[in-house]
């Protein structure tokens, strides 16, 4: 026994006890569901997890009032998965805290983002559902869809405490989903706000019910942007606005011709962008060789130049660099904008000068010390797979460990 209303139960008793003394309960309503209040139904009802066993007799006795039930074993794996999954019920005149034995349950499935796509377009297994779409209990899910309800009578009432287990933080504003097999399923679930047709991004069920939460969501004050940001490029978005800014500065200004200046070399590189007050004004290319990085095609709006934008964008490409354990930077300086460069750090390479696009260009390169949190092969593996520059955080993909192993179809 993992949870249990003790505390709820006791909080709503004292409650009650004040609220009788001033409004006597109505015997009318007392029995109506759509008017049950919270204080209500913990009086009368207690809702617990129970183990394997708890389970397995809970289900057989459903069986004759839920034709085509799911094997008790799914259901013993899927509470194992996930313990928010199945929760028990009793009624609390009966119920003793040492020997705790439901008289009924609800089951729901808390299920993934692919979880729910299957749900709506029929292609989960509801009787047997695989547990890679069925997101764990540290895990917020995209959609809950109520598995089985099994409470007679006056057991019915405990059903919004179930609800309300399934409103905390983590569940907050998730859509509960639910397919009534029976005429009592659709009673029970109808007054609790349930509507026909189900709907999860843009797929539509209509076999199915759906009670929409999604006005639960807290309201997040927007933040205002920070004056200057510069981030590695991560979308197709982000790629556009770096094109436009190159093709204002290199093509507008610089009158250089579209093949030389998209020569090719921007999708085996990493680019920047620099936001000022939530306006793209800046932005970088960096192409990486076996010993060097080479920093290239830095380019700020004419009306974003002398705030010092260019020297933070090519700061953040010094500190990115050397996170990936490069020690050589590498770079070709108009020969006019030399003294930025110098100013970085950055050193004039003796001999060569050269020229295209029209300008003359002089080789710098700078030489800097190894960084302390440099990635290296002795790295956590789930280090490597985040996100380009954000290897001091959890990414997407660690996070996705927590559905566990998905079993992969065979192919021939």
């Amino acid at each position: 026994m993992n949870a249990l209303d003790i505390d709820l139960i006791r909080k709503s008793a004292r409650e009650h006890a004040r609220a009788s003394r001033s409004v006597p309960a109505s015997r009318s309503t007392a029995h109506s569901l759509e008017r049950m209040t919270n204080l209500q139904v913990a009086r009368r009802t207690v809702i617990f997890t129970v183990g394997a066993a708890g389970i397995a007799s809970l289900v057989d006795r459903a069986r004759a009032d839920i034709p085509g039930l799911t094997k008790n074993e799914v259901l013993q794996a899927a509470a194992r998965h996930n313990p928010d999954i199945f929760w028990a019920i009793a009624r609390s005149d009966r119920f003793d805290i040492s020997d705790p034995k439901g008289e009924g349950f609800l089951a729901v499935l808390p299920l993934t983002h692919e979880g729910m796509r299957r749900l709506l377009d029929g292609r989960l297994n509801t009787k047997d559902p695989e547990l890679c779409y069925v997101a764990r209990q540290s895990e917020r899910p995209a959609g809950i869809y109520v598995w089985a309800i099994q409470a007679k009578g006056t057991l019915a009432a405990a059903i919004p405490l179930v609800l309300q287990k399934i409103s905390s933080p983590l569940y907050q504003g998730v859509n509960l989903y639910s397919r009534p097999i029976t005429k009592g399923g659709l009673r029970v679930l109808e007054p609790l706000g349930f509507q026909p047709g189900a709907s999860y991004e843009e797929l539509f069920a209509p076999h199915l019910q759906m009670f929409d939460r999604s006005k639960d969501l807290p309201r997040v004050k927007a933040m205002p942007p920070e004056p200057v940001t510069v981030e590695v490029v991560r979308s197709m978005d982000e790629m556009a606005r770096v094109i436009a800014i190159r093709g204002a500065v290199y093509m507008g200004e610089q009158h250089c011709p579209f093949e030389e200046e998209f020569d090719g070399n921007d999708f085996s590189a990493t680019h920047l962008i620099c936001h000022k007050d939530g306006e793209p004004v800046g932005c970088m290319r960096i192409r990486y060789f076996a010993d060097f990085a080479k920093l290239e095609r830095l380019a700020v709006r004419n009306e974003s130049r002398n705030a010092g934008l260019a020297g933070q964008i090519v700061d953040t490409a010094i500190e990115l660099c050397r996170k990936k354990g490069y020690r050589v930077l590498y770079a070709h300086a108009q020969t006019r904008l030399l003294g930025f460069w110098q100013q970085r750090g950055f050193k004039r390479a003796p001999g060569r000068k050269f020229v295209f696009s029209d300008f003359d260009y002089v080789e710098v390169r700078l030489e800097t010390e190894k960084h302390p949190q440099c990635i290296t092969l002795n790295d956590d593996p789930y280090v490597l797979i985040r996100p380009e520059g954000r290897w001091d955080r959890p990414g997407i993909l660690e996070k996705s460990t927590s559905r566990g192993v998905c079993e992969a179809a065979d192919v021939q």
